[in-house]
């Protein structure tokens, strides 16, 4: 089953079965079904719950913030993750806040989707992953499914169970690939079911084997990850773990921290920028909690500090490639 055909079904299963669940969002309205064609067909089986607005991103979480307010589970659409700066103030001063503010006599089960990541050639205003900039507000969640998960699943339990506002991630180069039941390329999936829609795994070349080092990520990035992981072994004979977290925020500590126990060497991968990343986080907590156990500092990998280019080869300059991941893993080994 196709990433963008997953998540596709399990809306309509949702729509089907509750009439509390609202979609809102731009060019949401059939034959367009939105810009990635996620919210296909659901117009037309379900034209009370879906509305199709103007663009203003800020008027469109505003709103669905009120739906969650009183008593709606609305899920909104952004049509690219770069706009997620344009309801920042809806998200970050107004939604996340109104469960402290009132005493928990007041949630928002709030689900904000969106694609993000380059690789497509979309510019510097289409394919930024923005995420790290909400890792610091208090009372939202932020969530990644992967080719190794079932995003459809996650997203589902996530709509009957949210509490919080949630942005969830949908990696755009992702739409069109198969899910990865069993093995991404030659790396074994291990998952460790640690929620309903927070699952996190290790992908390994050799589950039984101790790994020299661990690559921890999230989202569309385990596919350059396991790449380089199997270019590693069998050009160094460097075995490499894939440590992958659905949880963006907030981060699995305890998880994290027990894997990383077993190896001392970490590279975090993230497409966002490098400079206050994801990583930069991740990173933090590792040295915190096991400075003296680490055979190296923790290395951080994310984009350049610059914009991303709409050129194809400069994109790729920019962005975390197979080989920045190989060069930086192959100097932590020697």
């Amino acid at each position: 089953m196709l990433y963008l055909t997953s998540l596709n079904r399990a809306l309509h299963k949702v729509f089907e079965e509750n009439n509390d669940v609202v979609l809102i969002g731009e060019d949401l309205l059939d034959p367009y079904g939105g810009a990635f064609k996620v919210s296909k067909g659901l117009s037309t089986a379900y034209p009370e719950q879906v509305i199709s607005t103007p663009i203003s991103e800020a008027t469109i979480v505003g709103a669905a913030t009120g739906m969650a307010m009183r008593g709606l589970k609305p899920i909104v659409e952004i049509m690219f993750g770069d706009f997620l700066t344009l309801a920042a103030d809806q998200i970050i001063n107004h939604a996340s806040k109104y469960d402290w503010i009132y005493n928990s006599d007041v949630v928002v089960p709030l689900i904000i989707r969106t694609p993000v990541g380059g690789r497509r050639g979309y510019g510097p205003t289409h394919s930024q992953s923005l995420e790290s900039i909400f890792m610091s507000i208090s009372g939202i969640e932020i969530i990644a499914p992967t080719l190794c998960h079932d995003p459809g699943v996650m997203l589902e339990n996530l709509i009957n169970q949210v509490q919080r506002p949630t942005i969830f991630l949908e990696y755009k180069t992702d739409y069109p690939k198969d899910l990865c039941e069993e093995a991404i390329g030659q790396l074994s999936i291990l998952r460790e079911d640690t929620g309903a829609y927070n699952q996190n795994l290790v992908l390994s070349l050799f589950p039984d084997e101790k790994p020299d080092l661990l690559i921890v990520t999230y989202g569309g990035n385990i596919s350059i990850a396991a790449e380089a992981v199997e270019a590693m072994f069998f050009e160094e004979e460097i075995i490499a773990n894939v440590l992958v977290l659905s949880s963006v925020r907030p981060i699995d500590e305890d998880w994290l921290i027990n894997k990383v126990k077993e190896c001392g060497k970490v590279l975090t991968l993230e497409e966002g920028n490098r400079i206050g990343g994801w990583g930069a986080e991740v990173s933090s907590i590792i040295h915190e909690k096991l400075f003296f156990s680490l055979k190296y500092p923790v290395q951080r990998l994310g984009s350049l500090d610059l914009p991303i280019p709409a050129s194809g080869q400069m994109e790729n300059q920019v962005l975390p490639s197979t080989q920045d991941i190989f060069n930086i893993c192959r100097t932590m080994s020697n």
